[in-house]
């Protein structure tokens, strides 16, 4: 089976959920990219790049796009406790609905994704986002 290389995250406001999601996920934006994002200089079409300096965890691309749906564009699952949570919060997130097993947050553009307690992470029931 192929590895999981990247993900793309397509937003309106790269200059917005980079940061955020650089934040929640403790990937760094990527050198040349934090210039741009400091000098507001990306253009149009210029996406942003978190990388994993241990090359261990998957690429994550904030690409801008003109036409989006409504939010929903990606859902991920993340995992995390209570001290996590709190960090994503602060960083920006909106709490949607909890569920008895997670918690659905949204990022500031509206992106809905959940954070599972470590526990529910690899257990054999259906994905949050399904």
């Amino acid at each position: 089976m192929p590895d999981l290389a990247a993900i793309v995250i397509h937003c309106r406001d790269p200059y917005l959920l980079a940061p955020f999601w650089s934040a929640i996920t403790g990937l760094p934006v990527a050198d040349v990219d934090q210039v741009r994002l400091a000098d507001r200089s990306l253009g149009p079409t210029e996406a942003v790049l978190l990388r994993d300096p241990s090359g261990h965890r998957p690429d994550v691309w904030i690409s801008p796009a003109d036409d989006l749906p409504a939010p929903g564009r990606i859902h991920l699952d993340l995992v995390g406790d209570a001290e996590e949570r709190a960090a994503v919060l602060e960083a920006g997130a909106a709490v949607v609905r909890e569920l008895p097993r997670w918690t659905v947050l949204a990022d500031p553009e509206g992106n809905e994704f959940c954070l599972l307690p470590r526990a529910e992470a690899h257990g054999d029931q259906t994905p949050p986002g399904h």
